[in-house]
């Protein structure tokens, strides 16, 4: 069993309520940091334990918080990226449903590091249930002290609100997030200035995940080294996985980055395999928006490589042959999954969830999924496959924020690694509509060895 730093006490009956939790030791980072450490202290542990957002775009947390602009007398924001609407992604939710006070101990910390009074946590709509544990959360934090004026003393003064969404997957993106926290429509901002000059209401903001800065807690309380000591390279600290699909044990894993994916699929310590004793035939690893990989870039090769469950080792080899660790959102597909099927799926969601603000995502993601929709239903053509492969391409990389790549990424990696899938329902038209088809062979030269 690897290390938990996050759900380590998830087991613990009421550590949802502040009594337990702080008798497990909660809010000890708070009293490290407000008692004995500078908010650039904080920070620099911060950058030293090599922390990634654990978003999606896995950039250096303790860098993006060095960008922050201190103008004189300008009020600064953290605000929480609650919103969390990947398909396939749940770990967020986890946390705050189960052990909200982690989130607000690594809220209180980084708002005296960012020198931020007032922090918000920007919640998907859905999630309503959960506003009202955050809430009480919140004020139990509040009635002891540790929000509130003057916390524990030290002068640092810190309230945190929470802003519900409604129910939009762009405001996902930071921008948008912020252009909906103010009570406008969640349309993407284009960048430069970036948030962390001028963000909520103009002022200097940073925007980070909710496991980001559950993360910190982990951090001051053990030291930024010793957090960087786990996991391997520029992977460090441990990383919340969601993992569902056609697998024995879906649910919330904490993993320390240096597991294989083929044993984090097959051992019963985590997804205990495939289910039905069916073979894998693809997973998307990192939520709905990152390249799907087929079994054989997956599992364990003749020569004994192996993918890492770990930023790098995912992404090897580009998306060619690779993909992304992203919000780790782990889909796994057995032998009998239409690709065409999930991808027409996903072409849906991102067309529904386009803001339109871009043309190439605009139009492209209604050609993605009417082409989708031929083919899925035995309408396609082979001169369809093609044009839908163009499609994607137009639309990555042309739009202000990633929800156009996100929504092209999926199609291009099920056509360079299913093509023969989509060709399928063209020759086999008829039987489209009707039959689930496996392509067990991507899986007959794997020896599953866990």
């Amino acid at each position: 069993m690897g290390r938990k730093l996050l759900l380590e006490k998830a087991d613990v009956e009421g550590i949802r309520y502040f009594d337990t939790y702080r008798r497990e030791g909660g809010y000890r980072s708070v009293e490290k940091a407000l008692k004995s450490m500078t908010p650039d202290e904080v920070t620099e542990e911060v950058k030293v334990s090599g922390l990634r957002g654990r978003g999606g775009a896995g950039f250096p947390a303790g860098m993006k918080w060095s960008f922050l602009a201190k103008p004189e007398g300008v009020p600064r924001h953290l605000v929480v990226n609650a919103d969390e609407s990947e398909p396939g992604t749940f770990k967020d939710r986890y946390l705050m449903e189960f052990i909200p006070h982690i989130l607000i101990e690594g809220i209180i910390v980084s708002s005296y590091a960012l020198g931020s009074n007032r922090s918000y946590i920007y919640i998907r709509g859905e999630y309503a249930w959960i506003v009202d544990i955050l809430e009480q959360a919140i004020q139990e934090a509040k009635n002891n002290g540790f929000l509130g004026k003057n916390i524990l003393g030290s002068g640092f003064d810190c309230e945190i609100f929470v802003q519900r969404g409604a129910g939009a997957y762009i405001c996902g993106e930071e921008t948008a997030l912020l252009e909906s926290l103010e009570g406008k429509r969640g349309n993407p901002r284009i960048k430069p200035p970036f948030p962390a000059v001028k963000g909520a209401w103009g002022r200097p903001t940073v925007v980070n995940n909710v496991e980001t800065i559950a993360s910190v807690v982990p951090i001051i309380n053990d030291g930024g080294a010793e957090y960087a000591k786990i996991g391997v390279g520029r992977s460090t600290g441990t990383k919340l996985i969601s993992a569902c699909g056609n697998i024995n044990k879906p649910g919330v894993y904490e993993i320390d980055m240096t597991i294989s994916v083929e044993e984090f699929i097959y051992s019963d310590e985590w997804c205990g395999g495939i289910s039905n004793g069916k073979r894998l035939k693809a997973c998307i690893p990192g939520g709905s928006s990152v390249p799907i990989l087929p079994a054989n870039l997956l599992l364990k090769t003749a020569k004994g490589e192996q993918r890492i469950m770990n930023y790098e080792s995912l992404s090897d080899g580009g998306f060619a042959t690779g993909s992304m660790l992203g919000s780790g959102g782990f889909i796994v597909l057995d032998e009998d999954q239409c690709i065409v099927k999930h991808t027409y799926t996903l072409a849906k969601f991102y067309h529904h969830e386009s803001c339109g603000q871009c043309s190439p995502c605009r139009e492209g993601t209604i050609w993605l999924d009417k082409l989708l929709h031929k083919l899925e239903y035995g309408q396609g053509t082979m001169r369809d496959i093609d044009l839908l492969w163009d499609v994607q391409k137009n639309i990555e990389g042309n739009t202000i924020c990633p929800l156009g790549d996100a929504a092209a990424w999926p199609v291009a990696a099920a056509i360079r690694h299913f093509r023969d899938e989509f060709e399928w329902h063209v020759t086999n038209a008829q039987e489209a509509q009707t039959r689930n088809y496996g392509l067990a062979h991507y899986a007959d030269s794997i020896e599953v060895t866990a």
